[in-house]
């Protein structure tokens, strides 16, 4: 319950600031690290039970040794999780590791991504904090470096955000399915190439509606025996994941990217990277539909992919004015958003 309050708070300090911003003048940093500060000690002394992984974390923490196939983890988690043993048991010490490395990597990405100091604090801390930081915590990681990624990836400088997105699937293993976005070019989109982009997301329903039941196995060592657990937990009704290509989180998503790209002039103007951002997120919406014969991938590369809403929604106050109705406006889809997760993640009960 003390988890569950400190989130509500951690929020609700997090909408205001947005408003006040500009009135701040030279304490925009010190609140800005108070904040990240306060959402590394939330997520890293979180009571264990209070939301669906940690009882997990905790049994792995303290069995990072087992060769067990079933409890297979990223190298980087056992050897955390070894350095960690030797000074505690209490998995508070891996909650509090990974959500330091997580939250520090995100707030830095945040300053090099958008001109706003708050607008993406609040996006992250509606939907993907309590995901991440509060559950996926090793993917929590890779979020944060691939998200530091899109601006070397949008400057072409290709070998440092290979090693950020390398770096990342030493944390979770599904950064490797990132490697093809390096191919993407931040460069402005012309009327065809909108079209085009535009077309992504319904190919992705077109998949999902035909049905392709597709059963996968990887011949990879660790890899396709991590999707093949994935899929065997979830026929054992253990650890479950549903993708549902119609909840409201996902048909607003679909609605934002075409009104992003309605406005593409406006914002492309305005934000250094919404080129590469926007066709990141066209991937990762179709793909959350797309891949949804293999729910444990859709949602895990789904979710990745559209970090970049984290940007983006804050970015629609730049086409709403007054500016303080563009900060309602997404504070509100924060609220929507934060209700949604918080019942996702059984914070409520």
């Amino acid at each position: 319950m003390l988890t569950v309050v400190a989130v509500i708070i951690l929020f609700c300090f997090a909408a205001l600031l947005p408003f006040i911003e500009k009135h701040m003048g030279n304490l925009k940093l010190p609140i800005y690290l108070s904040l990240a500060f306060a959402m590394i000690l939330v997520a890293g002394f979180r009571e264990v039970g209070s939301d669906p992984d940690s009882d997990n974390y905790e049994y792995s923490y303290r069995n990072y040794y087992s060769q067990n196939s079933e409890d297979t983890k990223e190298p980087t988690f056992v050897w955390m999780s070894a350095a960690l043993n030797q000074v505690t048991s209490d998995v508070h010490a891996l909650f509090l590791a990974y959500a330091l490395i997580a939250i520090v990597l995100h707030f830095i990405a945040f300053r090099q991504l958008s001109e706003y100091w708050f607008l993406p604090v609040l996006v992250y801390l509606s939907f993907f904090y309590e995901m991440h930081e509060m559950i996926q915590i090793r993917t929590g990681v890779l979020s944060g470096l691939f998200m530091l990624a899109i601006k070397p990836m949008a400057e072409r400088r290709w070998f440092f955000a290979l090693l950020l997105i390398l770096a990342g699937s030493l944390f979770h293993v599904s950064g490797l399915a990132l490697f093809p976005l390096l191919f993407l070019s931040n460069k402005p989109m012309s009327t065809m190439q909108k079209w085009i982009w535009g077309a992504v997301i319904p190919i992705g329903y077109v998949i999902y509606f035909m049905g392709l039941a597709i059963q996968m196995y990887l011949d990879i060592p660790f890899i396709g025996e991590k999707l093949m657990n994935y899929q065997q937990d979830e026929e054992k009704g253990i650890n479950i994941v549903s993708v549902y290509a119609f909840n409201y989180i996902q048909l607003f998503a679909i609605f934002s990217f075409y009104y992003m790209l309605y406005f593409y002039d406006t914002l492309a103007e305005k934000s250094k990277y919404f080129p590469l951002l926007m066709k990141i997120f066209a991937i990762g919406t179709a793909s959350y539909a797309a891949l949804a014969f293999l729910p444990v991938l859709g949602d895990r590369i789904g979710y990745q992919l559209k970090m970049v809403n984290i940007i983006l929604y804050a970015a629609l106050c730049y086409t709403i004015r007054p500016k303080w109705a563009g900060y309602a406006i997404v504070f509100i889809i924060c609220c929507v958003h934060f209700f949604y997760v918080m019942n996702y993640t059984f914070f409520w009960k």
